[in-house]
């Protein structure tokens, strides 16, 4: 009586896992009819038979058919064992040249018969073709969810999936904001643009006891544990949080050996791109100031970004202007050039913290945050929202004109969207409405700047004294009062350059941004200008 093993297979979670069972019942009573004593049965559970190598169910048969365990393996069909064409015909010639015989019950195949290797490469070929096919269906399913704006897969934190129409809740699913986790999204953005480290952000929300993203997905294998400084970054670096919903970005090529998932990136005329200001969890503003930190951030200022605990008001903003390295601050409360202590750079100036705090604070609360100075800055803001004003005056009266005809287009798109066009694919239609709609965005956000001037100019005066108290804070030695003002003073002057002069001295260069003050108040777009000092 022949030995035999059985290997069955199903290839994701969405098949009913009692498929195993049916495999093996079927290939059992084959062997009880043939005479034959199954010795082994090989699952593999909700993987791919794209690639052996992560089938441990697989791995695990072919290494007992070399150790010659048995004489038979038997599979309900050739695809059972792969859709790979190249797979498919390598397994069998391995399995033959030991003499192992390969029977597929409900498809016919036997490799004791003549022409055996025309029907598995027939039917290595259509395997492929038949998973080929389904991925093509499933891409253009989801293409067809994403341009309709519906969700189309993919799980990001902050964000939930419920029915478009409540009242048929097997129907098309969008997303939505979980407000639960938003509040926990806003708070890394905060602490994050406070000047706060990824690993110090994942450290507090681990401390308050906050579910790590994916805690309750419903996957296997899941790794225990709890916030991550990697993870942090990738939720600061999203633009998803302002309501920019990019589908199609990238891609997952399998690697035919490991069965691993590669992910590459697409070419950005595939990408789907479009704006729900429902999405929406933080401000552009917010946004920004992440990702102009994250910029800065990656330019030789580690400790900043990967979870150093700068403790000063200027650790970090201070570059040696020959060799672009940071300032640090050594034992004897001094800065000096990281280049020079490194033995790569001969600008040994030296200058204490106090010193150098004093010289380059000293303008910022006496100049730009003066209340004449703000003054100032608060009368040209209204002469500027003025000339918007005027502007915005002689387009107000065609605004209704315009906003209605660009309504009844869209109306007249989406009924040609349903209906029907034989001029026009769907996916054209859609692009079309698209455009109408963000067009019809642009119009409405085309309001009088009145009362937003009023606003500000009276906001001006108030964000200049809060970034007054902020900046008097971080000179004492708490760490946190300190990061929250560095993050203002990165704002305020970007990167603080210290040039050695020939007679030993130690001049600091650097741009005042006014504009970053402005952006404190609500507002955007103001001019610039310049500073420096000698230390």
């Amino acid at each position: 009586m022949k030995k035999a093993a059985i290997y069955s297979r199903f290839s994701t979670d969405r098949q009913n896992e009692t498929s195993i069972e049916d495999q093996e019942r079927v290939c059992g009573e084959f062997a009880e009819r043939e005479g034959m004593t199954v010795i082994a049965r090989h699952t593999d559970e909700g993987i791919s038979g794209a690639a052996l190598g992560n089938r441990p169910g697989a791995r695990a048969l072919m290494e007992a058919a070399f150790a010659l365990r048995f004489e038979v393996v038997l599979v309900t069909d050739l695809s059972r064992l792969s859709r790979s064409n190249g797979d498919l015909s390598k397994m069998i010639d391995r399995l033959v040249a030991r003499g192992i015989r390969v029977i597929g019950v409900q498809d016919g195949y036997d490799s004791d018969r003549r022409g055996h290797k025309l029907q598995a490469g027939l039917a290595g070929i259509m395997g492929e073709a038949f998973r080929d096919m389904i991925k093509d269906r499933t891409h253009s399913a989801l293409e067809s969810r994403a341009r309709a704006h519906r969700s189309a897969g993919g799980k990001c934190y902050g964000f939930r999936t419920e029915p478009a129409d409540t009242s048929d809740l097997s129907g098309p699913r969008v997303h939505a904001v979980d407000e639960s986790q938003a509040i926990v999204v806003r708070q890394i953005f905060e602490r994050y643009a406070e000047g706060a480290s990824c690993r110090t952000i994942a450290r507090e929300l681990n401390a308050q006891g906050i579910p790590l993203p994916g805690s309750h997905w419903k996957r296997k294998n899941r790794r225990n544990g709890g916030w991550m400084g990697s993870g942090i970054r990738a939720i600061v670096l999203n633009e998803r949080y302002t309501g920019q919903v990019v589908w199609n970005r990238t891609m997952w090529v399998k690697d035919p050996d490991s069965g691993k998932r590669i992910r590459r990136e697409r070419p950005k005329s595939e990408w789907h791109v479009y704006h729900d200001e429902e999405l929406r969890i933080v401000s552009d503003e917010l946004f920004r100031s992440a990702e102009l930190r994250s910029v800065d951030s990656a330019d030789d200022n580690h400790r900043l970004k990967c979870g150093g605990k700068p403790r000063y008001l200027l650790s970090g903003l201070l570059k040696c202007d020959k060799c672009g390295s940071s300032y640090t601050l050594g034992s004897a409360a001094s800065y000096a050039c990281g280049g020079y202590l490194g033995g790569s750079c001969d600008n040994d100036a030296r200058v204490r913290r106090e010193q150098v705090e004093e010289v380059i604070l000293d303008p910022i609360r006496k100049e730009l945050l003066a209340p004449a100075r703000v003054a100032k800055m608060a009368e040209e803001m209204k002469q500027l929202f003025a000339a918007r004003l005027q502007e915005q005056a002689q387009r107000a009266s065609a605004l209704p004109a315009e906003l209605a005809a660009i309504h009844e287009r869209i109306g007249r798109l989406r009924d040609r969207l349903v209906d029907g066009d034989p001029d026009l694919e769907p996916d054209e239609i859609q692009g079309a409405i698209d455009r109408a709609e963000e067009k019809r965005r642009e119009l409405m956000e085309m309001q009088p700047a009145a009362k937003q001037s009023a606003k500000l100019t009276a906001m001006l005066p108030k964000a200049a004294a809060e970034y007054r108290r902020q900046i008097e804070m971080g000179l004492d030695d708490d760490p946190r009062a300190a990061g929250k003002a560095r993050a203002l003073l990165r704002k305020l002057l970007g990167t603080i350059r210290l040039c050695p002069g020939p007679d030993k001295s130690l001049w600091a260069e650097y741009q005042i941004y006014p504009a970053a003050l402005l952006r404190g108040a609500g507002a955007a777009g103001v001019g610039t200008g310049g500073s420096g000092g000698r230390i």
